[in-house]
């Protein structure tokens, strides 16, 4: 059997069944063997330079590490990433893609927001290969598309789930708070409006009721 091999099963099961050209090529194979690779439909292109096994299903999931890998600097975001975040009343089942305002990527089916405020602690990098925005900045960009019933819902979740602290999204608020950034207002209404001593609601019907 072929050395890189077993190390490509194994990389494949851990990503999703997602690798781009550097890993191809740091793993031992050559640009020749990959072109046979593609040619015999071993492997599926999905992005210039970035393929997908054909033994993976070409998945959300799968569709969401293709852009990481793509573009190193690219963060899924907006409702993209609160639906991987489980966060309720989300309807927007587009795929929206964060990166730094100098970059300039495209991504075919999905939309690229560029934004000059993206931290480190904005990103939360997933041991597949998917890296996210993480819940506070990830509610923050997706607020002004949730609208504000919407958006004060999810904040109640992600405080009764713990998967971020009030203070947190208070911080995250104060950051990245501009009048021409999306979330700005819906987020500025909703942390105005709930007290910091009450305690998370459990359900969207009881935030309703």
């Amino acid at each position: 059997m072929i050395s890189w091999r077993p190390t490509l099963a194994e990389w494949f099961r851990d990503h999703l069944g997602i690798i781009n050209i550097t890993q191809l090529l740091t793993l031992g194979c050559s640009l020749r063997t990959v072109r046979r690779m593609v040619a015999s439909g071993e492997l599926i292109a999905v992005h210039p330079g970035v393929y997908r096994s054909s033994q993976y299903p070409d998945g959300r999931d799968q569709q969401l590490a293709a852009i990481c890998a793509r573009d190193p600097l690219a963060v899924i975001a907006f409702t993209t990433a609160a639906r991987s975040w489980g966060f309720r009343r989300v309807e927007d089942e587009g795929r929206h893609v964060l990166v730094p305002h100098s970059s300039m990527p495209t991504f075919l089916g999905a939309t690229v927001h560029r934004c000059r405020a993206i931290a480190e602690v904005d990103i939360v990098r997933r041991p597949d290969g998917i890296r996210l925005t993480s819940p506070p900045r990830t509610l923050f960009d997706s607020a002004d598309m949730l609208g504000p019933r919407a958006a004060k819902s999810v904040l109640e979740q992600l405080l009764h789930e713990r998967m971020c602290t009030l203070e947190t999204v208070i911080d995250t608020y104060l950051r990245l708070n501009h009048p021409h950034r999306p979330g700005s207002r819906v987020m500025g209404e909703v942390l105005r409006s709930r007290p910091k001593w009450r305690q998370a609601l459990q359900s969207d019907l009881e935030h309703r009721v």
